[in-house]
């Protein structure tokens, strides 16, 4: 049950900074081991960002070199 009062701040005082000017509507779920969930939390913690940021960063970077090739 909700809360009677609701969160005033809800969308405006936790508003996190988008990291791109193109829209992010489209989800992808992958399985992964803990061990690399892990890594990717250290990885994104050092770079002060999210691991979706990390994740779509590498994705970004493997799609640029195979058109590359």
């Amino acid at each position: 049950m909700a809360r009677p009062g609701g969160n005033p701040d809800f969308g405006t005082k936790y508003r996190s900074e988008r990291r791109s000017d193109r829209p992010l509507s489209a989800q992808v779920k992958a399985q992964i081991p803990p061990q690399i969930k892990l890594q990717l939390e250290t990885l994104a913690q050092q770079k002060n960002c999210t691991v979706p940021d990390v994740i779509r960063d590498a994705i970004d970077k493997y799609l640029a070199a195979q058109t590359m090739n």
